[in-house]
């Protein structure tokens, strides 16, 4: 039941994020004025506005002028869903669920964004953590485990050291916002275990050798081709989360 709820949840927040990513990298509000269609400026009612039904309904194309929509809506709301309903499976009923269902949308927007402009807001980044570490916070208390507390303070601050050495090494080769994302996932990594902020970034630069080594392969491009970051570690941040103690304790074995 928790697993649907949450999917269903995620729906309506990847709903919310399609005006999210669209504004936030033009600096406007996400609140004022309602959505309307790019094209014509209807402005769009509960009808068109549920989610994926009313994109299948409209065929993908505007009510009015009847001009295409894109998939940018499905895609984030089906990824939103999907991530929720993974979280719901991992954490089930706790205070850990709303915290990293947060954290959730925030990679979908911040990786969408990334993926086509090349940025990162702060606006987003800050957002996210301004409310999934009261959440985290709380879920520690209610656990009766404060220690976790300073457990995602020394994740932060893992995450930060390490990107910050690779953005100096790097000499340009990383965007600063990649800087600022890193103490975001450190903290939630560090939740469960401080050295997961390590294995986080371990893994999302391990996909981005492989993505990027592909990618070279099919442009042709050289070593130096630009290829966003951000998306990375979003994914090895979730792929820490489920498996990142194995390979913790699996390593500590050997």
């Amino acid at each position: 039941m928790i697993i649907g709820f949450s999917a269903a949840f995620g729906l309506l927040i990847g709903s919310f994020l399609t005006v999210v990513v669209d504004r936030v990298p033009r600096g406007k509000s996400i609140v004022q004025p309602g959505s309307s269609c790019g094209t014509c400026g209807m402005r769009l009612g509960v009808r068109d506005l549920v989610p994926v039904f009313s994109w299948l309904a409209l065929r993908g194309k505007c009510r009015q002028c009847h001009s295409d929509i894109g998939v940018e809506p499905l895609v984030l709301e089906l990824s939103t869903a999907l991530l929720f309903g993974l979280m719901a499976w991992h954490f089930g009923w706790s205070w850990e669920l709303p915290a990293f269902c947060v954290l959730m949308a925030g990679l979908v927007a911040l990786t969408w964004i990334d993926l086509h402009t090349k940025r990162l807001p702060r606006e987003i980044t800050y957002s996210t953590a301004s409310i999934m570490v009261p959440l985290l916070c709380v879920a520690a208390l209610v656990a009766d485990a404060p220690r976790r507390m300073w457990m995602m303070a020394l994740g932060a601050a893992i995450a930060l050291a390490l990107m910050a050495a690779i953005y100096f090494a790097s000499r340009g080769g990383m965007g600063d916002g990649d800087v600022r994302l890193a103490p975001l996932l450190g903290l939630a990594l560090g939740y469960h275990n401080p050295g997961l902020a390590a294995v986080g970034l371990f893994f999302g630069f391990l996909v981005g050798a492989v993505v990027g080594l592909v990618a070279m392969a099919v442009t042709g491009g050289g070593r130096k081709m630009a290829i966003p970051f951000g998306p990375f570690l979003a994914v090895g941040t979730v792929v820490a989360l489920f498996v990142g103690q194995r390979y913790i304790d699996l390593n500590l074995v050997r």
